[in-house]
């Protein structure tokens, strides 16, 4: 079967290969940016803030977090841990409050260095999509309910802007935490990187 082609009259070239077209995939420009929280507490109510700056002209494409020490809640309906993100602190214009450790009678545990895609692919997830199940679905230590991450506003910027990502203990007091939590943010570049 002869390969695809696509039309790609502004370049001088008539057609190009399904394999032009993933080269070109392959040079997308990304970057990378990283912030870690204050100590977690066990305290319930309490807020974790970092922020980050989103490049002009960029996608968030993931969106990743990793605790240094386990996060395990207190086992008691409504005990959930919350992210939020968004262009205010805890203004959830991008997430909206949603339980990253959905505890619903259960105590819920987020393992030591476990990453938990919160965005990829510049996508949410359904719920208790952190839970390793098989081999292709989950993380090794990850919460084993969480709720739905939905992606309430727009991942693109036209210009730079500061993003907000907070997490939130809810009702009583996680069991156990005292540890950090790391973000790493990966950007798509829509445009040509500065010099």
């Amino acid at each position: 079967m002869a390969n695809p082609v696509v039309s790609i009259r502004d370049s001088g070239r008539s057609t190009a290969s399904i394999h032009d077209v993933r080269a070109l995939s392959d040079n997308n420009c990304h970057s990378w940016t990283s912030a870690t929280t204050g100590t977690i507490a066990v305290t319930a109510d309490e807020t974790y803030d970092v922020t980050f700056t989103q490049p002009a002209d960029t996608i968030i494409r993931n969106l990743i977090a990793i605790p240094a020490g386990n996060i395990v809640t207190a086992g008691a309906s409504g005990d959930d841990v919350d992210f939020d993100l968004g262009t205010s602190a805890g203004g959830g214009q991008i997430i909206d409050e949603e339980a990253i450790l959905d505890d619903g009678g259960s105590a819920v545990t987020w393992t030591a260095n476990a990453p938990l895609y919160i965005i990829q692919d510049s996508h949410g997830h359904g719920a208790n999509a952190f839970v390793s199940t098989s081999v292709t679905a989950g993380v090794v230590g990850g919460p084993a309910t969480s709720e739905a991450i939905v992606i309430a506003g727009t991942l693109y910027t036209a210009s730079a802007r500061t993003l907000h990502a907070r997490l939130k203990p809810l009702a009583n007091d996680l069991a156990t935490a005292s540890t950090t939590v790391t973000y790493l943010v990966e950007f798509l570049h829509l445009g040509v990187l500065p010099d």
